[in-house]
């Protein structure tokens, strides 16, 4: 039999039902003292927006590690809009892993209108990718290379921009010099530089 969960691993919606219905929603026994925690962290953080002190408080109060008391301010910004900050990236994270595990639970258990209508819900959180202006310069910061190999094992990387200025003949003349045996050191080195 698994343990109780943490606060953090609860669905946000649960948490939300219990803070407006404690007697219709409750958590389970060891969760009520943490959640009092966090409760409390959400009212300090209105009233002093320096977590350092938030932390001092509730280290007087609570006498527990620092390191706990942070992990309870954290879930306190996820759970309180506050006046001085609120993570909302952080709240969206959270909700969007709630949708994922309802999307896996109904696919296990097969329910496929749930399933659909939670990948739907899905789908308008998240909303549509922006959508990206193309950089019409892009082409002058890219220099492309066609390159021309001859069944002798040599290859010449011609820039593309070279050969679209070029006509019909002149390609014809670029494709009969690739296909020309190379016979000095000298004559591949003209070839080249040309």
């Amino acid at each position: 039999m698994r343990g109780i969960p943490a606060l953090s691993d609860v669905r946000s919606d649960e948490i939300l039902a219990h803070i407006l219905a404690p007697e219709e929603h409750p958590l389970p026994e060891r969760l009520e003292a943490e959640f009092q925690r966090v409760v409390a962290a959400a009212r300090l953080i209105d009233e002093y927006p320096d977590e350092r002190h938030v932390v001092k408080l509730m280290q007087a109060k609570y006498r527990m590690s620092k390191t706990q008391l942070r992990r309870d301010i954290a879930h306190a910004k996820q759970l309180f809009k506050t006046e001085h900050t609120f993570d909302w990236e952080l709240s969206f994270a959270w909700m969007i892993k709630d949708q994922m595990e309802l999307i896996r639970e109904c696919k296990l258990k097969g329910d496929l209108k749930n399933w659909n209508a939670a990948k739907k819900v899905l789908r308008e959180m998240i909303g549509e990718k922006p959508a990206v202006a193309e950089d019409p310069r892009r082409m002058e910061k890219n220099v492309f290379y066609i390159q021309v190999n001859n069944g002798a094992g040599h290859s010449v990387n011609i820039p593309l921009e070279k050969l679209r200025g070029l006509d019909a003949a002149d390609l014809q003349q670029v494709q009969d010099a690739l296909l020309q045996p190379i016979e000095s050191d000298m004559e591949a080195e003209e070839i080249f530089n040309s």
